[in-house]
């Protein structure tokens, strides 16, 4: 015959099954915070965009366009001295402004350093994508693209672009490797270097030399 359990065993156990498990219980079974369980199994966080080691060429790259942005306004308040051309068909009209043009950049620059505008940051990317460029053409097409300059003829920073060098086309490969420019600006090859020309000015901006590599003999 089986015996019936005492009455307060019976009550308590009744009760313990109606409320299950308690809130500290249900906290260490399911690894929620606030014990030791979860520290040791929580995941490690994600780590934050300010965690990520930078991007050196894409910094150096924004450099380089923060200068050219300077560059421009310097451009444009040079323009805002130099009357408007009255006749854009007139080649001394057009060849006189750009001239004063030029004078008025070179007086508001009157103290500018080669690589004020080739940020030192981005001058080894230039090297690096002009020589790479260089290595994959012929000797002759080297050749083609750097032509020897005259002992006597002087390039460099806030100097006219020299008359008698030929405004060739840009050899279109190199130029979709380069940083893009706005419009008052381009790139040209002069002898072994790399220059930056204000195109309404004919007036070289910034310098760097020796980039393009030594054309065998």
């Amino acid at each position: 015959m089986t015996k019936s359990l005492p009455a307060s065993i019976a009550l308590a156990t009744v009760l313990t099954i109606a409320c299950g498990p308690s809130e500290s219980e249900t906290r260490v079974a399911a690894g929620t915070p606030g014990n030791a369980t979860t520290a040791a199994v929580a995941p490690m966080n994600n780590p934050q965009p300010g965690d990520q080691p930078v991007d050196a060429q894409g910094a150096a790259a924004l450099e380089f366009r923060k200068r050219v942005d300077a560059y421009l306004k310097i451009h444009n308040e040079a323009e805002g001295k130099v009357p408007n051309l009255k006749r854009t068909d007139d080649p001394q009209e057009i060849s006189d402004r750009e001239r004063a043009l030029g004078q008025a950049i070179m007086t508001l620059r009157a103290n500018a350093q080669p690589g004020e505008i080739f940020a030192p940051e981005y001058q080894p990317y230039f090297i690096k994508i002009v020589q790479d460029d260089f290595k994959l053409r012929s000797a002759a097409d080297r050749k083609a693209l750097v032509s020897e300059l005259p002992r006597n003829l002087k390039v460099d920073i806030n100097t006219v672009y020299p008359t008698t060098q030929p405004l060739e086309t840009f050899p279109p490969a190199l130029l979709r490797k380069l940083p893009d420019l706005p419009p008052e600006l381009e790139y040209r090859i002069v002898g072994r270097s790399l220059i930056l020309r204000d195109v309404k000015a004919n007036l070289i901006v910034d310098i760097l030399r020796d980039v393009v590599p030594t054309i065998p003999s």
